[in-house]
């Protein structure tokens, strides 16, 4: 090649513009919403959003609190993309029209229990009967458990004294001797009375009522137009929280940046995930995945107490996701 022709060479690869850099993945961007506050008990979102999870399924995810009947109508408007919903309250909200699906499993056991002092608590639903019993309202899973635990001892609300207690302060019901038992979460209102130095007894669903537990819901134009979306969602999240099962200060640590509150007390917060963890695991490892059958059993349940009419068949509220 002669020189020139070899001088011009350089000059053309000289001027070329270099390759452009490859942009990175550009995050869909979605909503959350969970209960009406930040909690420890979140940590597995908090974990996700944090930590990559969610970022590494291609989502960049915005969590908002809200409250229980706004959750599940902001996610059914497409004005949020993913909630969290009691089983329950989705078989009522679906019956009454609500277009959204319950897509993952949150919580293998199912949360809500009567809890009173030791001595107090039957160990089997028919000793409820001539009970005095507080709880929030006449709404909620709680209510439905309610219902269904004194349905399984062959009792009904006339068998029982119900008192209610709208600002969520049945413990100190308890703790004041007005009830004998109150509706709450095995999460949380046991620790509170232990701290009050109370010997807790319990009287759970599992085993007696099948419930599911709390869990993932979407809407149906979501999962109907962007099922990938939903699933790469539900997978992400599973993994989180299986993350915090084998490793709960992880969760800890997570949540210690997005709940303030936890600075106030951290060995209860501690206490309230750990006992948290025991809920989401059950007895296996938490997956996410749907039992179907629980979901058919507490349907049959659900329709038995008039909660639900069964119009609207067990598959138009669930869906597997799964590919």
């Amino acid at each position: 090649m002669r020189p020139l022709t070899v001088f011009l060479a350089l000059i053309l690869v000289a001027c070329q513009a270099p390759a452009p850099a490859q942009s990175p993945t550009e995050l869909r961007e979605v909503t959350l919403l969970l209960g009406y506050r930040p909690d420890v008990q979140f940590a597995p979102f908090y974990v996700a959003q944090q930590d990559g999870f969610y970022a590494d399924a291609g989502l960049a995810v915005t969590i908002e609190h809200r409250q229980a009947p706004d959750v599940q109508r902001l996610v059914a408007d497409g004005q949020a993309e993913f909630g969290v919903a009691d089983a329950t309250d989705v078989m009522i909200g679906r019956t009454s029209g609500i277009p959204m699906r319950y897509v993952s499993t949150l919580y293998q056991s199912f949360p809500v229990a009567l809890i009173g002092a030791a001595a107090d608590v039957p160990a089997e639903p028919s000793g409820l009967a001539g009970s005095t019993i507080g709880t929030p309202g006449r709404f909620g899973s709680s209510w439905h458990a309610l219902l269904a635990l004194l349905e399984a001892g062959g009792l009904s609300e006339d068998d029982v004294t119900i008192r209610e207690y709208p600002q969520f302060n049945q413990v100190d019901g308890l703790s004041n001797g007005d009830v004998q038992l109150i509706t709450g979460f095995r999460n949380n209102e046991p620790l509170r009375l232990e701290g009050r130095g109370t010997e807790v007894g319990l009287l759970t669903v599992d085993g007696v009522v099948p419930l599911p537990g709390p869990g993932m819901i979407v809407g149906d134009d979501l999962l109907s137009d962007d099922p990938e979306v939903v699933r790469a969602f539900v997978e992400a999240t599973a993994a989180a929280q299986a993350a915090v099962i084998a490793d709960p200060e992880l969760g800890f640590a997570a949540a210690e940046k997005a709940v303030p509150t936890i600075a106030e007390d951290p060995e209860v917060a501690r206490a309230v995930l750990e006992a948290t963890v025991e809920l989401w695991s059950g007895d296996g490892f938490a997956d996410g995945a749907i039992d179907t059958e629980l979901w058919g059993q507490a349907y049959e349940t659900m329709v038995r107490l008039g909660f639900i009419d069964g119009s609207v068949a067990l598959d138009e509220m669930i869906a597997d996701v799964e590919p």
